[in-house]
């Protein structure tokens, strides 16, 4: 069993580490300013919570929420 879980591991090990290096290196200007806008997205997400862990504040989400965002449920 350990012997098979190591063989399909490693398959996915290694793409996984291709992709990670791919986003570290990436080849072209577009790819850079992509890799650079997603990486200040995922700052300014981690922000957020933690201010919101520091705060510890809580979302506060009710159905009038819910409805303005998504509009009014259908109607049968």
């Amino acid at each position: 069993m350990d012997a098979e879980r190591d063989r399909l591991a490693s398959p996915l090990l290694s793409s996984l580490a291709a992709f990670v290096g791919a986003a570290f290196r990436p080849s072209g200007l577009l790819a850079r300013a992509i890799v650079t806008v997603l990486a200040i997205k995922l700052v300014a997400v981690a922000g957020m919570a933690v201010y919101a862990h520091v705060t510890d504040q809580s979302a506060s989400i009710d159905a009038a929420a819910v409805e303005r965002l998504i509009g009014p449920a259908a109607r049968r």
